[in-house]
Order: structure tokens, then C-alpha cells, then sequence
């Protein structure tokens, strides 16, 4: 078993630059920091560039600002072009709402094992909280939302001794806000399908595909570990065509999918 060597964390965001700066200094704070950062801007206005600047401007580790043109929810697209900038062997995905626990760095490093993707969890932050966790001392602000009830999903919420792990071949509990995955199977299976447009599934689309080519799910409880802001849900007037693209590749048993990542690498890496 090959534990990870270099590892990238890529931070998906749109017009979020408050929670950004958030998710960022926990970033700053982590207990192993990443050997680069990358944000997958899905066509953010300035102030988010601004905060995501001034942040890297401070680190020691490489930071890029991956940006494409707003023409609607198009997180495939530009977490894929960002796949393609990324230098490291392994890559974390993180949501720019979803404040990463101290150790969710060290711990995804810890867990990462040749043939396997890591599908990590998440606890929620309420409504009320979600104005001030991250601002603070982590600890404060955990205990501050749990002792107010605004923290729901608590299992998720502390860290263990060690980690429950378990293989699993079902695509309950998705979500790319807390996987990680080698950069080399992303390759090999064409990484997100573009054709998702509009929220919903494309990570399970992928996870899918991922298990098809005999990747195996490792799903993780108790380490690396996440805390979801609260805010209003996205849009779900695409869901339904999502829901199909996701059924034709569990029918074709498909493990590529045609329009990819592909398109944004160099072709000797094809």
C-alpha cells in the first residue's frame, strides 16, 4: 500500500468570498498544510479573486486561482480544469462554505492508499452560526455551536483516536466536499463529466465511474472532518436531467466519460 506523497487540496467556490476567507485561514492553520492550493472559481466577481490573493500572498506553499466565465452552475467544468493545473499525486476536494477541521489534511494523507478513493463526512452549521464559526478559535467555535444547537451532524463533528473505515459499493454519502481521490485515476476515468449542468450528482456520476474501473470506496468516519456553513440552497431545475446522466452510467457500466478532463490536459498526459 502507497501512502500519498504530495498533496493537493483544490477549493471549489462561487461568490462566497466571506465563508472563503473562512475556509482559507483554517487552511493556514492545518496541522500538515497542503503542497499547493488551487480554486476552482466558477466565475466569481473581483472580491473573491481579492481574498483569494491576499490569502496566498502569505503562504509558503503554491497557491493558483483557477477561474472561468459565470455562464451558469458549471462545477464539473472548472473542478476539472483545475485537476489539470494540479502537480501533486493525490488531490482533497474541498467546498469554499466547508470549514476543514486542523488535522483534515493530515488525516486525508494518513488515509490515502493506492486503489481506494476517500469519501470523508461532514457535520452542519446552522443558520445563526454559520455568521461567525470560522472567524475564532476552532475549538470556541465548535463548543459555541454545539452548546447553541446549530450544530447538527455531531458524530461528524469531533475527531476519534482512530478512524472508522469501511468499504463501501453503494453511492449514499457522495460528496465532493470532502473527497479525495489519486491524480492518476481522475486521469484514467476522464475525471468530472462536463455534461452536468445545474447542481446535483455530478460527484456521484464520477465516484461511479471511479468503482467501475476497480477504485474501491473508502469511506471515513471520524477523521477528516468538515464543517458545512449554512446558507440558501442552490437551485435543483436540473436535477432531473442530472438524475438520468447518472443512470446511463450505472446502465453502461461506463468507466470514462466523453467530454472530461481530457480537454484540459496536455496531450502527452492523455
Amino acid at each position: 500500500m502507497k501512502p500519498a506523497g504530495s498533496l493537493a487540496l483544490i477549493i471549489n467556490t462561487f461568490n462566497q468570498p466571506e465563508y472563503l476567507g473562512r475556509v482559507l485561514a483554517a487552511v493556514a492553520r492545518q496541522t500538515r498544510r497542503p503542497d499547493e492550493v488551487l480554486l476552482a472559481d466558477d466565475g466569481s466577481g473581483g472580491e473573491t479573486r481579492a481574498v483569494f490573493e491576499q490569502w496566498a500572498g502569505g503562504q509558503s506553499f503554491r497557491a493558483e486561482h483557477v477561474w472561468q466565465k459565470n455562464e451558469g452552475f458549471r462545477r464539473a467544468r472548472i473542478l476539472n480544469a483545475a485537476i489539470a493545473r494540479v502537480r501533486s499525486d493525490y488531490l482533497v476536494f474541498l467546498d469554499g462554505d466547508t470549514v476543514p477541521h486542523p488535522r483534515f489534511v493530515t488525516d486525508h494523507q494518513a488515509l490515502a492508499i493506492d486503489g481506494f478513493f476517500v469519501q470523508g463526512h461532514r457535520a452542519l452549521i446552522g443558520q445563526r452560526a454559520a455568521e461567525w464559526f470560522g472567524k475564532n478559535d476552532f475549538a470556541t467555535d465548535r463548543f459555541r455551536a454545539l452548546r447553541s444547537g446549530q450544530l447538527s451532524g455531531w458524530k461528524h463533528a469531533f475527531h476519534w483516536p482512530r478512524p472508522l473505515r469501511r468499504v463501501r459499493h453503494d453511492l449514499n454519502g457522495i460528496r465532493g466536499c470532502n473527497l479525495g481521490i489519486w491524480r492518476q485515476d481522475l486521469v484514467r476515468v476522464n475525471g468530472y463529466n462536463e455534461t452536468f449542468i445545474g447542481w446535483g450528482r455530478e460527484d456521484s456520476e464520477l465516484a461511479l465511474r471511479l468503482m467501475n474501473s476497480g477504485r474501491r470506496r473508502r469511506d471515513v468516519r471520524g477523521w477528516a472532518l468538515c464543517y458545512h456553513l449554512w446558507h440558501p440552497p442552490a437551485s435543483r431545475g436540473n436535477l432531473s436531467a442530472n438524475d438520468r446522466l447518472l443512470e446511463a452510467t450505472q446502465h453502461e457500466g461506463a468507466t470514462r466519460c466523453e467530454h472530461g478532463l481530457a480537454q484540459h490536459l496536455p496531450a502527452k498526459t492523455m
